[in-house]
């Protein structure tokens, strides 16, 4: 059974629903300055209270956002390590070229999981660690 839940921050939709094992969570709008803080207390909240549920791992589909500064960066650093520290995996799906240019220019693109799709995404999230 999928659940989705959805609220809008400042410039920022966030979308969550669970598949399984794994939170999704779709993001649309730019991930910046603007809408960083608040975007990244709510993520921490989600990996609270999905680790709480027993999932421990966060797909970030960023299919809608197309802009993304040093802030947004610092919220999927700040997420990231809040899902290692709960023993989980974090992957990014979708990643348009604008934000994965700064990715690319910060070279997170080289520790973070990144898929073309949210179905590759889950598909390497539903196995099992190391694999």
């Amino acid at each position: 059974m999928d659940l989705w839940r959805c609220g809008t921050m400042s410039q920022m939709q966030v979308l969550e629903r669970v598949e399984g094992t794994v939170t999704v969570v779709t993001l649309a709008g730019d991930l910046a300055l603007g809408s960083a803080e608040e975007v990244r207390d709510r993520l921490a909240g989600l990996v609270r209270g999905a680790v709480g549920e027993g999932r421990r791992d966060l797909l970030l589909d960023l299919a809608g956002v197309d802009f993304m500064d040093s802030m947004g960066l610092r919220v999927l650093i700040h997420v990231f390590r809040r899902v290692q520290e709960a023993g989980g995996r974090m992957a990014l799906s979708a990643v348009q070229p604008r934000a994965g240019r700064a990715l690319d220019v910060t070279g997170l693109n080289a520790s973070l999981d990144i898929y073309s799709t949210t179905e590759e995404a889950l598909t390497a999230l539903r196995r099992p660690a190391g694999r």
